[in-house]
């Protein structure tokens, strides 16, 4: 198979295109999300034992959303780490995330959505809404142009037209 490296995030071979994170990215994200997770630890089991009762109630109640919040992200993106670097993939008239994948001709909308972690909401004909997360792995600016480029190409004309306004509608 051919590989012709256009830019970080995306890999274009003869039969697919990847939107792959990068070591760097990885690296940040991880380091940053253990700093969080250490600080949690740092709350509950060296700052709460040693205050007094509203202090350590409050701690109590930092350190344990804190500890549950990272833990589960953590976990999260550790899990879509080891399952390889692609984390959206165009291949054979599929638009593909790391567990699903749906069809391009049944595309009838697609918007970020997702606060803690970025996910794709699509939207088919048989009005299902597909969730495909980035797992925040990969800029969107880099899902953006890989969507522009390889999926509203070959996408219904509802999709186009949704895609073009949302898209046209970030500008301003």
């Amino acid at each position: 198979m051919e590989n012709e490296m256009q830019e970080n995030n995306i890999k274009v071979y003869d039969d697919r295109v990847e939107v792959v994170y990068t070591s760097g990215g990885v690296g940040c994200l991880l380091t940053a999300g253990g700093i969080m997770f250490l600080a949690s630890l740092f709350i509950l089991f060296y700052i709460v034992p040693t205050s007094g009762v509203v202090r350590a109630f409050i701690g109590v109640i930092i350190g344990g959303i804190g500890f549950l919040f990272i833990s589960t992200m953590l976990i999260k993106v550790l899990r879509a780490i080891l399952t390889g670097k692609a984390v959206y993939t165009v291949q054979d008239g599929y638009f593909k995330g790391k567990n699903k994948a749906v069809r391009i001709d049944e595309i009838t909308d697609m918007k970020w959505a997702g606060s803690s972690l970025k996910y794709l909401a699509i939207k088919t004909t048989n009005k299902k809404t597909i969730k495909l997360s980035s797992y925040n792995l990969v800029p969107e600016e880099k899902v953006n142009q890989v969507i522009n480029d390889y999926v509203v190409p070959y996408a219904t004309p509802e999709f186009k037209e949704n895609w073009n306004k949302r898209m046209s509608n970030r500008g301003a």
